[in-house]
This record gives C-alpha cells, sequence and structure tokens, in this order.
C-alpha cells in the first residue's frame, strides 16, 4: 500500500496542501494508480514504472532507502521525501 501512496502522490492523484511542511498521506491508491512495474537495482533503489490511468502519461519513479523520491510523470518532475521506512 505504501508503493501505491508513492505512485499517487507523484501523479498528483493524493491530495496535497503543497505548503512545504510535512504532511502524512494514508489510504489505499492502488486502484486510482492502477498497474505499475516495481524492481529494485543492486544498491536498494527502488524503480517504479507505468503509465498514469488520469492521463496516459508515462511515468518513472525512484525512491531511495533513506525515502527520496524523485518522480517524472510525462514531461513533469516532482521531488519529495518519505519518512515511513522503505
Amino acid at each position: 500500500m505504501l508503493m501505491s501512496t508513492v505512485v499517487a502522490v507523484a501523479l498528483g492523484v493524493a491530495p496535497l496542501n503543497y505548503t512545504g511542511q510535512p504532511e502524512t498521506i494514508s489510504g489505499d491508491y492502488s486502484a486510482v494508480v492502477g498497474r505499475y512495474v516495481q524492481r529494485t537495482d543492486k544498491k536498494g533503489v527502488i524503480h517504479l514504472s507505468g503509465f498514469s490511468r488520469q492521463t496516459g502519461a508515462p511515468f518513472e519513479i525512484t525512491i531511495t532507502q533513506d525515502g527520496h523520491v524523485d518522480a517524472t510523470v510525462g514531461e513533469n518532475y516532482v521531488t519529495f521525501e518519505v519518512s515511513e521506512p522503505i
């Protein structure tokens, strides 16, 4: 469920206030984000890829072991931190 929440935030479908302050996002977003492929490289970095159900745009998301998230969704770039251990 954590991975679908990360995907939902990156795709912009999770509700956010964009205040720059830490915010708790929870819920089951798996039905909203649909399918994606997940793999972990030798360094422990998680890679998620798929297509947005809302726009059809491809997305690539990386999550480091310390919780840093970088995402490319279509032509948009999103970055944020996940405080819950991955």
